[in-house]
This record gives C-alpha cells, sequence and structure tokens, in this order.
C-alpha cells in the first residue's frame, strides 16, 4: 500500500506533525538515527506496536516528550498569540515605559536650560543615573519555571538555561551603565569632563580612564549576551560550554583600561589617550549591533523600526567620542542615546515577558544543528 493512502496511528500523526514543523523527511530521520525506513515507517503506520527504544530515539530526534509517542494524544491545544511589541509596549500598567518617558521629559529639560547657558548641567546625567536606577529594578524576569520543564524535551531545557544565562549577563550591562552614569556624574559635578579637543589636566585624564573602565565592562557583558542567542553555549547534559570563560573578557577589558592608564601615568600625549575612547565607543556600537542583529529574527518579528533605531543606537554609541566635542549636536545626542536606550530595554523586556526568548533560544538551537549538513548537502548537490 502507498504510505500517502495509509492513515498513521495517534502516535503517528504525532510523529507526522513534528516532521512537518522541523520540515524533515523520513530518509533525513534515517540518516540522523540507526532506525530503518521500514522501522520509522511502522511506527508511524502501524500495524505492529514500535519497541520503546524506538520511541525514546524518535521522541530524541523529534524534541518530543516520549509519553506523546506511548499514547494517543488530546487535539493540539494553541495557546493564547503572544503579544506584539506594540501592544504589549502601551499595555496599562507598563511602569518600565513611563520610568523611560518621564527621564526623556526630564532630561530634555536640562538640555534646553544648558543649550542657554552654555553648557551642560551634571542633572542630565544625575537623571541618566536615576532612569537606570530605577530601571533595574524592573528586569525582566523568566516567566518559566525549571520545574515546568521536566517533562519537556531536553532542547527546551537547554534554552531555559541559557535564557538564565542571558539575564544574568544583561542585568550586569545595566550595573555597568549605572556605575558609568555615576562617573560621569561625579565629573560634571566637579568639571571634570574634557570640553574641546585640547589637552585636558591630569584629573580630567583620570576621569575618562575611569569612564572608560566602566564601558568597557559593559561592552564585554553585551558580547556575553550575542554569544548566548548566537551559539549553542549549553551542551546536551547542560552544562556550560565556555569557549573563553567571562573572567577572561573582563580581564582584557581590564587590561585595556590599565594600558590608557599607563598613558597619564607615564605623561604620554593626550592625542594617544584619545584612541583608546575611540576604541571603547567603537566595541560598545559593535556589541550593540551584533546583539541587535540576532534579534532580527523571524523566530522573534520584531517591528522594522524598533530594530532601525537600535542600529542608530549601535552608530551613536560607536561615534561618541567625536561628538562630544560639537556641543549643539551633543546636547541633541544625548537626549535620543537616553530614549533609545529606553527603548532597548523595553525591547528585551518584551522578549522574556512574551516568552519568545525561550522560543528563539530553542528553534535556533535546532537550526545551528542542521544547517551545517543542509548546508553541505546543497552545495554538494550543486557539484
Amino acid at each position: 500500500m502507498v504510505e500517502g493512502k495509509r492513515r498513521p496511528t495517534p502516535q503517528g500523526k504525532v510523529i507526522l506533525e513534528r516532521l512537518e514543523e522541523l520540515s524533515l523527511s523520513i530518509a533525513e530521520v534515517e540518516r540522523r538515527t540507526p532506525l530503518t525506513k521500514n522501522t520509522i515507517t511502522n511506527a508511524i503506520y502501524g500495524p505492529r506496536l514500535p519497541q520503546r527504544k524506538t520511541i525514546e530515539i524518535l521522541a530524541e530526534v523529534l524534541e518530543l516528550p516520549v509519553g506523546s509517542l506511548t499514547r494517543p494524544r488530546a487535539p493540539r491545544r494553541r495557546g493564547p498569540r503572544s503579544p506584539t511589541f506594540g501592544a504589549w509596549l502601551w499595555r496599562l500598567g507598563n511602569l518600565s515605559l513611563w520610568i523611560g518617558l518621564v527621564g526623556a521629559l526630564l532630561t530634555a529639560d536640562f538640555l534646553y536650560q544648558s543649550l542657554k547657558t552654555g553648557s551642560i548641567s551634571p542633572a542630565v546625567q544625575i537623571t541618566h543615573f536615576a532612569v537606570i536606577l530605577i530601571l533595574l529594578t524592573q528586569l525582566p524576569r523568566l516567566r518559566t519555571t525549571a520545574a515546568a520543564l521536566d517533562d519537556e524535551p531536553v532542547g527546551h531545557r537547554i534554552a531555559f538555561q541559557a535564557a538564565g544565562d542571558f539575564r544574568r549577563y544583561w542585568g550586569a550591562v545595566w550595573i555597568f551603565w549605572l556605575f558609568l552614569y555615576l562617573a560621569l556624574s561625579v565629573t560634571a559635578a566637579l568639571g571634570l569632563l574634557p570640553t574641546a579637543d585640547t589637552d585636558p589636566g591630569t584629573a580630567t585624564r583620570w576621569s575618562v580612564v575611569v569612564l572608560n573602565l566602566f564601558q568597557n565592562g559593559a561592552t564585554v557583558l553585551l558580547l556575553l549576551c550575542y554569544e548566548v542567542v548566537a551559539r549553542p553555549t549549553i551542551e546536551e547534559d547542560l552544562t556550560r560550554r565556555r569557549l573563553l570563560p567571562t573572567e577572561a573578557w573582563l580581564a582584557f577589558a581590564l587590561l585595556v583600561s590599565l594600558l590608557e592608564a599607563g598613558t597619564v601615568l607615564f605623561g604620554i600625549p593626550w592625542s594617544t589617550q584619545q584612541w583608546f575612547g575611540w576604541l571603547s565607543g567603537f566595541a560598545q556600537g559593535t556589541a550593540l549591533a551584533l546583539l541587535v542583529g540576532r534579534m532580527d529574527s523571524k523566530y522573534v518579528e520584531p517591528p522594522t523600526v524598533v530594530i532601525a533605531l537600535l542600529y542608530l543606537y549601535a552608530a551613536i554609541q560607536g561615534a561618541w567620542p567625536v561628538f562630544q566635542y560639537h556641543y549643539e549636536l551633543m546636547l541633541i545626542l544625548t537626549f535620543v542615546a537616553l530614549v533609545l536606550k529606553c527603548l532597548l530595554f523595553l525591547f528585551v523586556s518584551w522578549l522574556f515577558d512574551s516568552r519568545i526568548l525561550l522560543f528563539y533560544l530553542s528553534r535556533m538551537r535546532a537550526l545551528d544543528a542542521e544547517v551545517r549538513e543542509d548546508r553541505s548537502e546543497f552545495l554538494g548537490r550543486l557539484q
């Protein structure tokens, strides 16, 4: 009998649905497992019940609970659709949105006053610091617990653990930014920020070293966030795969700051130290662009305008060392940077609150496992 005319068993319907979801064929499953085509076909269409070992192998390759292939499954239930970013953003009770709006309005007022006085008020940096401090109380949380995933495929548990790593790194990014703006507030109040492309005093140069140190720390954590969403960082046994330990990344950032401190300690000209500012700015802009680029995925479906604005934020961050010497332009971009920083916070919060980040991490891991083989097979056929 032709397979297309045979009726699958209840378990077979589950297998066929999953094969369709993953865009897999029976031949592909045969290549990935020790099962033969006849064994797989029998598991789908019967008439004999498949052996327990066959069920376990199929459940593993299809990322299904074993129980779903040992008993008939109830009709598939579709949960409510996850809210779009726009719907989530404007819902009542979104405290992060109101924090960002109030902070932006206060910053705009202080910058307007600064435009009239000819110098930036320390209140601008203090407002940035306060906004970041309050946003830290609203850090996104995982709304799924590890216990709820005990009966789920290992891929789901890996995604949950990776999301937990991402959240820790993401929180650390904002802690570094908090200390950065605290340092900016202090140095602005003391008048130690460089205001022109001239050789500043020693105290000002040391303040720049401290500022770049905090910015470099945030850059390292952004790169770690990128690693979590870009590469498999969790093994099948739920242990972490660490290509370069976190401590090594932080040590590298510290080394760069020590080299910059050496330019001050040994009296090397200010023009040389400025290169460290460029390096710090472009490094963070690159890290932001890498992270935003991974989120521009069909598995996330972010609004195009949001992604474009976040790329703009990465560009502003990279070119900040040159903007700080153009007063009017710096006033505008200081306001824009705060707004876009809040937008970035809201966007990541939406990924957590809607559980889209878990879905993304689960699906991207499966895709990463298949894409090299599929590419090799495709290129082989072209040969």
